[in-house]
C-alpha cells in the first residue's frame, strides 16, 4: 500500500511539473510574440493600471518596461491633448475601452513620453474579455510622426499647385 501511495504521488508530482513546464513555455512564447513586434503593446486593468508593456512600446514613451508596470497609463502617457489642454479620464477612448466595451482605433492624439515631449501616435484599444466580462484592455500604438509629416508635405504641395495639379487630383 505504501509503494503503491508514494507511485500515485510521484505521478502527481511527475504531471504536475509537466504542467508548470508547459505554461513557462506558454508564458515565454507570449513574451517573444509581445517583443517581436516594432508597435507598442500594453495592458491595462479596469483602473488604468498597466499590467504588461513590450520593449518597443516602453522605448518609444522613453521608459524601461518596468518603470511603467502597476502605473496608471493615462496619468502617465495620455494626460493632455496636442493643444496643451487636460484630457478628461472621462473622455479617454482607451479608458472607456477598458470599461464599457467600445474598442477604438484613433490617430489624431498625442502620447507624452518620459520627457515631457509628445509624438503623435496612431493607437488602438480593445476590451479584454474573460467569460463575457471586461477586465481591463490592450492598447497597441506607434509613433505617426514620419506619417504626419508626409501628409503636411502633400497637403503643401497640393496648396501650392491649386489650380493645376491639386484640382485635377482630387477630382
Amino acid at each position: 500500500e505504501v509503494v503503491s501511495a508514494l507511485a500515485a504521488e510521484a505521478g502527481t508530482a511527475i504531471e504536475n511539473a509537466h504542467l508548470l513546464a508547459t505554461t513557462r513555455a506558454a508564458e515565454a512564447n507570449h513574451r517573444l510574440l509581445l517583443e517581436s513586434t516594432g508597435e507598442g503593446i500594453y495592458g491595462l486593468d479596469r483602473d488604468g493600471l498597466c499590467s504588461f508593456i513590450n520593449q518597443a512600446g516602453a522605448a518609444m514613451l522613453g521608459y524601461q518596461p518596468e518603470e511603467i508596470l502597476g502605473k496608471n497609463m493615462h496619468e502617465l502617457i495620455h494626460h493632455t491633448k496636442q493643444d496643451g489642454s487636460p484630457y478628461p479620464l472621462d473622455a479617454c477612448p482607451i479608458i472607456r475601452a477598458c470599461r464599457t466595451k467600445p474598442h477604438c482605433r484613433m490617430d489624431d492624439e498625442v502620447l507624452w513620453r518620459r520627457d515631457g515631449s509628445s509624438f503623435p501616435a496612431e493607437y488602438a484599444a480593445h476590451p479584454i474579455l474573460d467569460e463575457g466580462r471586461i477586465t481591463g484592455a490592450v492598447v497597441t500604438f506607434t509613433d505617426i510622426t514620419a506619417r504626419k509629416q508626409t501628409e503636411q508635405t502633400f497637403r503643401s504641395l497640393v496648396e501650392g499647385t491649386a489650380g493645376t495639379v491639386g484640382e485635377s487630383f482630387f477630382r
